[in-house]
């Protein structure tokens, strides 16, 4: 699940759009009112979380950028830094999300281009930490999307750009005359994104639309006010929750009884609960609320327009659905590795390793990084070590950014006797961020630590001490295999029994 990033605030110039001629102005009262369309976008499905996301373009390459309306700012990712070599250069600017603080670095680009819009010859801003490598290369937030009307039509997969001239109070939502209709609630410390007000079993909460978010939720204090115990039986925990900053959050799913957005009821809502009060609105209506909804952002009319064009209402992913499905068939590697995840888990649907084998190769072929890393994984548990190092390269070839990745690789190629490009590509990998973890790992085997300093710096931080010290004593045993030690190897591993099931992936 990929949270949005609550106070993250505008970081690149703002992208003025223009107006683009076109063939079809459409006229909500011939005489006085106008909305001209200044651009479509074409809207995909990506990354782990299937994120909607644009195609842009920086510095004359393809990116994928985030649809974030719950996003304050537009900013780079190290993703795409890191893809295209940009030298960063930090900066005194934090970012703040539910997984806490991020650093924010700089960078020179030469062209960033969003749909009609781009800046050139400009130093961005550039977010440094996600709890994972995120997939997307910039986050297009609310500043961008907002300045103009925008219409969110996943059922056709696009977003348009409205103008309107003289239209103060017509209709805007030129597709449904009976559109429901939800005025703005303005507040200071969310300028970008405006607020509304929601109904949760009745108790009134604010709420905005939040298209980085995969999923609906609502914090622990808003579900506690609509009556719901997270510690009944029917209430079921539904993992962490991250986003911007390392930290992950208790996540459950749970069932309101009745979710009112304006005219509009929902009965039974699957909505997910964060275990978060710092957010500044009480309810997040993610991607799933936008699948079944055509929305229109009025911002010239402070107003929010929205019609059901079918589906559930909102989804927390109990079932492989249908747009899911549709999406894997087609091709889309990262709606395979989904899939996959579903079938193996059997969340969703019954478990099925050899359905999830047939969905996880499908996805690799596809090019999906994070399928060919957990295939490279299991050639590493194979000591395949070539057909390795092919998949961890190709994996890491699109999310450069992926520090775990970066680290297998590093030890494949050490198994391989290729101990120069292994040195040079794990030195690459972590220019940036040596001192945050797993830094210090690649510190170890770049020979900078030794292993009482490696161990000592995994156990700081007592909320990950003991995971880190297993993956610590597991890079002091992989050394000593380097160099032909089995025996000092299993010294280590039996020092440290809690570790001998297998290292945990790293944060």
């Amino acid at each position: 699940m990929t949270t949005p990033t609550a106070r993250l605030h505008l970081l690149l110039p703002l992208l003025a759009l223009s107006a683009v001629p076109t063939a079809h102005a459409w006229q909500a009262e011939p005489k006085r009112c106008q909305l001209a369309q200044l651009a479509t976008l074409p809207v995909r499905y990506t990354g782990p979380d299937l994120n909607l996301t644009i195609e842009g373009q920086i510095d004359g390459t393809p990116a994928d950028m985030l649809i974030d309306t719950g996003s304050n700012g537009t900013i780079l990712t190290r993703t795409a830094t890191e893809r295209r070599a940009l030298p960063l250069r930090p900066t005194d600017g934090r970012a703040y999300g539910i997984g806490g603080a991020a650093r924010i670095y700089s960078a020179q680009i030469k062209e960033f281009k969003a749909g009609p819009a781009a800046i050139t010859n400009s130093r961005v801003r550039v977010l440094g930490d996600f709890g994972t490598a995120p997939s997307f290369e910039a986050i297009l937030g609310a500043p961008f999307l907002l300045q103009s009307d925008l219409e969110i039509s996943l059922a056709t997969k696009e977003i348009k750009f409205f103008k309107p001239t003289n239209c103060d109070s017509a209709h805007l939502a030129y597709w449904d005359e009976n559109a429901v209709e939800i005025p703005f609630r303005w507040n200071s410390s969310r300028q970008a994104n405006p607020e509304f007000k929601v109904l949760l079993n009745g108790k009134e909460v604010t709420a905005v639309i939040d298209s980085g978010a995969s999923i609906t939720v609502m914090t622990r204090r808003a579900a506690e006010k609509a009556g719901l115990n997270m510690n009944a039986p029917d209430v079921a925990r539904a993992g962490e929750a991250g986003g911007i900053g390392t930290k992950r959050i208790a996540r459950w799913n749970a069932t309101l009884d009745k979710l009112q957005i304006g005219r509009e009821t929902i009965i039974n809502a699957d909505v997910g609960v964060i275990d978060t009060n710092d957010l500044d609105v009480d309810l997040l209506l993610g991607a799933d609320f936008l699948r079944s909804h055509r929305v229109m952002f009025a911002m010239s009319q402070k107003k929010l327009y929205f019609t059901y064009v079918g589906g559930d209402a909102l989804g927390q992913r109990r079932r492989i659905e249908p747009w899911l499905q549709q999406e894997a068939d087609a091709g889309n590697g990262d709606a395979q590795m989904m899939v996959a995840s579903m079938h193996r888990s059997g969340h969703g649907t019954p478990p099925d390793m050899a359905q999830a084998l047939v969905w996880l190769d499908k996805a690799a072929a596809s090019g999906n990084p994070r399928a060919n890393l957990v295939v490279g994984q299991r050639l590493m548990k194979e000591r395949r070590y070539t057909e390795a190092v092919v998949r961890l390269r190709q994996a890491l070839d699109s999310m450069p950014g992926e520090r775990s990745g970066a680290l297998m690789l590093y030890t494949a190629r050490m198994h391989n006797k290729d101990t120069e490009l292994a040195r040079r590509e794990l030195a690459s990998a972590f220019t940036h961020d040596l001192d945050e973890w797993p830094g210090p790992i690649a510190d170890f085997y770049l020979g900078k630590l030794d292993e009482g300093k490696l161990l000592k710096l995994a156990r700081e931080e007592s909320a990950h001490a003991l995971r880190r010290a297993c993956q610590a004593r597991f890079a002091i045993a992989e050394r000593h295999r380097f160099t032909g030690d089995a025996e000092q190897a299993n010294r280590v591993l039996d020092e440290a029994l809690e570790c001998r099931q297998g290292p945990k992936e790293a944060s």
